[in-house]
């Protein structure tokens, strides 16, 4: 039996809605492409017959048909299509029309007649929108089926071997220590390791350890007699009793002094311990997963931590890679933080243009996962319902980004370094024409003096990039240079 095509495999499938002839044929000569079928329907009723026979991945639709008009028209193509992106094309465009047919679940609303490159754009736009939601609600499912976690995400080999480790210690009760950068979702694994074992009905309790003074830090594992100290008014439950049967997690147990660690240690040796001012030993049943993001090898060689307490914990490692090393992720975890977000704030999640994609991918991401989700909720406030570009990144996302990368050319390192600088070098100058042209609205003559070259060079330049002069003049023509 034949697998599901991969994503570069499959297909995609375009239906224009246009009653008129000769625009529906200029949409399905600039919508065809490699990977692509586009059909074509001159009525609504055809429309329709269509869609009940086959599947389609995006629906290109004129509001003005002859047998259905307005908003009607993508009240009825998507309920026939659910989940199918819709274009909605007008003759009469208005911005109250626009927020109407967005309201209705339009993924862009374009006046005609319309530029070719306009309709190539948004339907790139919203065909990647789509892919990538499938992506990620297939990355949930297998996730969901193979682990049965419901709060975790990844299509990364090295977050699935992860998984793989989770399930297997999840059952026992060794302990457990979870390396990683800050960010990088320690608590989401510990969480995961509770929901798969025994102890899943009992108590999961977290705390971090480097939000506390050392006297407080005892107290708040181990808990506190009535008058131990100034301000113990009455006898307190520390956190190892409040997880009793079920599973203690200790974030940032690097930043635990010595005498907590000696305190800790006789924990995880007999389970029992007294409390701060107290005489009688508490015995509790707990699992304990810790976590810290620091060198752990090295605090012991310095004495910082105790060798005793590291070999105790270190029973079964787990170490999270880095978000810049699960750069697969990144894409997933946008659209599933923007939707998160787009649901809270009630607001239209902003398309991301290929090169702010491509300035994502490069930058370190030194937050990890955090500083992601932190910088989507930005991107969603700031731009929603508007196109993410590149400059509208961060400064210091910008500063960090390699030049090569932040022009769209990636560093290919199986060829040479003349090759390299070459594709560089071609890349800066076609975006410098770019801007020269759009600056002067596609006049050649100006555009020529402005970059010191003749009006013969650059037109044999243009022709080379593909940027067409019509294509920055004043109008609804005026647009973007295509390719990369």
């Amino acid at each position: 039996m034949r697998s599901e095509p991969t994503a570069s495999e499959r297909v995609e499938r375009i239906l224009v809605v246009d009653d008129e002839p000769e625009g529906a044929r200029l949409a399905r000569t600039a919508l065809l492409g490699e990977g692509r079928e586009v059909a074509i329907a001159h009525s609504a009723r055809e429309a329709l017959r269509l869609i009940h026979d086959g599947r389609y991945d995006l629906i290109a639709t004129t509001l003005e048909l002859r047998d259905l008009s307005g908003a009607r028209v993508l009240d009825v193509l998507g309920e026939r299509a659910a989940g199918t992106p819709l274009l909605a094309l007008t003759r009469a465009p208005s911005l109250p029309g626009a927020v109407d047919a967005v309201r209705r679940g339009a993924s862009d609303y374009l006046a005609k007649p319309i530029h070719p490159r306009a309709l190539v754009e948004a339907a790139a736009a919203a065909l990647e929108h789509a892919r990538t939601s499938r992506e990620l609600q297939a990355a949930r499912e297998r996730v969901q089926d193979r682990y049965g976690f419901s709060h975790l995400l990844t299509r990364s080999p090295k977050m699935l071997t992860v998984f793989d480790q989770v399930r297997a210690v999840a059952v026992t009760d060794a302990t457990v220590l979870i390396r990683g950068e800050t960010g990088t979702g320690k608590e989401l694994i510990s969480r995961a390791i509770h929901e798969r074992s025994r102890r899943q009905d009992k108590p999961f309790i977290s705390v971090n350890c480097g939000a506390f003074t050392p006297t407080l830090l005892e107290s708040e594992l181990f808990g506190h007699e009535k008058g131990s100290f100034t301000g113990a008014s009455g006898r307190r439950e520390g956190v190892f009793e409040m997880a009793d049967g079920g599973t203690l997690f200790l974030d940032e147990l690097g930043e635990t002094s010595l005498s907590v660690q000696v305190n800790l240690l006789r924990v995880l040796e007999e389970m029992a311990f007294r409390r701060v001012g107290g005489h009688d030993m508490v015995r509790v049943d707990v699992r304990v997963v810790a976590a810290t993001n620091l060198d752990l090898e090295g605090a012991v060689e310095r004495g910082e931590f105790r060798e005793d307490l590291y070999y105790r914990l270190d029973v079964f490692p787990i170490i999270l890679p880095p978000l810049r090393d699960r750069k697969e992720d990144i894409p997933l975890l946008i659209r599933h933080f923007l939707d998160d977000a787009s649901q809270e704030y009630r607001l239209t999640p902003p398309e991301i243009t290929g090169e702010a994609m491509e300035a994502i991918l490069t930058y370190r991401w030194p937050g990890n996962v955090r500083q992601l989700r932190a910088m989507c909720e930005r991107w969603l406030i700031a731009r929603a319902g508007q196109r993410l570009e590149v400059d509208h990144l961060s400064a210091d996302m910008l500063r960090r980004a390699p030049i090569a990368d932040r022009s769209s050319i990636a560093i290919d390192e199986t060829v040479s370094l003349a090759e390299n600088t070459r594709r560089v070098s071609e890349r800066i100058e076609r975006e410098l024409l770019h801007r020269l042209l759009t600056r002067h609205e596609g006049h050649l003559g100006q555009t020529a003096e402005a970059a010191g070259i003749t009006r013969r060079t650059l037109y044999t330049k243009m022709k080379a990039y593909d940027l067409e002069p019509g294509d920055y003049r004043s109008g609804p023509a005026r647009g973007r240079p295509r390719g990369g």
